[in-house]
C-alpha cells in the first residue's frame, strides 16, 4: 500500500511546483500594443483606479515590436460593490464582500470587433472591524486593487488568446494559400 501513495505524492508535487512557473506564462512574448479607451459617459474614483491598475499590466505584457498587432479596448462597463453582509448593532466584526463587474470590447486596428463584448465578474469576501475604521479601509483598499489585479491578468489572457488564435487563422490562411493546389 505505501508503494503506491509514493509515486502518487511525487506526481503531485511536480505539478505543484510547475504550476508556479506556468502562472502569466505567454504574456511576455505577447504580439500585442494595447490601447485602452473610455466607453463609459461618467467615470468614477474606483474606474479611474481601475484604469491605472489596467494599464500597468498592458503596459507590461505590450511588445512595442514591429509586426506587433494593435488592440484597442473599449470598456464598455464597470461596476464597484462593496455589499455588507451579516449586520448588527451589536456585532464589531462585519463582513463584506467586493464584486468588480467590467465589461470590456476588444477591437482591431481599424476599430473592429475582435470577437464578442465579454464580462468579467470577480469577487473577494472580507471582515472589518467597526473600531478600526482606518485599518477597515486600508483593507478595504486593499481587497479593491487585488481585485482590479484580477481582473487585469483575466483580460491580458484573454487577448493573449485572441492573438494566438487570430495568428493561427492567419497560418491556416496562408498554408491553404500556398498549398500542392496552388502551383
Amino acid at each position: 500500500m505505501i508503494i503506491w501513495r509514493w509515486p502518487i505524492i511525487l506526481v503531485l508535487a511536480l505539478l505543484t511546483g510547475c504550476g508556479f512557473q506556468l502562472r502569466g506564462a505567454g504574456l511576455a512574448e505577447s504580439q500585442l500594443n494595447i490601447a485602452v479607451t473610455n466607453g463609459l459617459s461618467i467615470p468614477s474614483p474606483a474606474y479611474a483606479d481601475f484604469l491605472r491598475a489596467l494599464e500597468r499590466g498592458a503596459a507590461r505584457s505590450s511588445s512595442n515590436q514591429e509586426g506587433a498587432e494593435n488592440v484597442t479596448l473599449r470598456i464598455q462597463g464597470f461596476a464597484l460593490e462593496i455589499e455588507d453582509g451579516a449586520v448588527d448593532a451589536q456585532v464589531r466584526v462585519v463582513e463584506k464582500v467586493a464584486r468588480v463587474i467590467v465589461e470590456v470590447a476588444a477591437l482591431d486596428a481599424q476599430g473592429e470587433a475582435l470577437a464578442a463584448p465579454w464580462i468579467i465578474d470577480v469577487s473577494q469576501g472580507f471582515r472589518t472591524d467597526r473600531t478600526q475604521l482606518l485599518g477597515s479601509f486600508g483593507q478595504q483598499t486593499q481587497v479593491e486593487e487585488t481585485l482590479y489585479q484580477t481582473v487585469t491578468n483575466r483580460i491580458l489572457r484573454s487577448l493573449d488568446a485572441l492573438a494566438r488564435m487570430q495568428a493561427g487563422d492567419g497560418q491556416n490562411r496562408a498554408s491553404a494559400s500556398s498549398g500542392p493546389d496552388a502551383g
